[in-house]
C-alpha cells in the first residue's frame, strides 16, 4: 500500500507526488508486539512534507490522539 498522509488524504499514487516526499512518524506505542510479529504497527502512520511538521510535535501522544489534534488543528486553520 503506497504512503498516504493522515492529515490531509495526499497520496503517493497521485501524480507528482513521489513516494519520498512522505515519511512515517512513530508515535507513543499503545499494543506490546511479540517479537515474532510483523505488519505494520498501529503507533506509526505516514505525513506528507506539509503536515510532519505537525506530527513531529506530537510523537509522546498515541497515532489515535494525534491524529485527532492535527485534524482539529487543519480545522481550525482553515476557519
Amino acid at each position: 500500500m503506497p504512503p498516504k498522509c493522515i492529515a490531509c488524504t495526499f497520496s503517493a499514487t497521485k501524480k507528482h507526488n513521489p513516494s519520498d516526499e512522505f515519511t512515517v512518524v512513530y508515535f507513543r506505542p499503545t499494543v506490546d508486539y511479540p517479537d515474532s510479529w510483523t505488519g505494520h504497527p498501529e503507533n506509526a502512520e505516514w505525513f506528507c512534507a506539509e503536515h510532519l511538521p505537525l506530527a513531529e510535535a506530537l510523537t509522546d501522544l498515541s497515532a489515535l490522539e494525534a491524529a485527532k489534534q492535527i485534524r482539529a488543528q487543519l480545522t481550525q486553520d482553515k476557519a
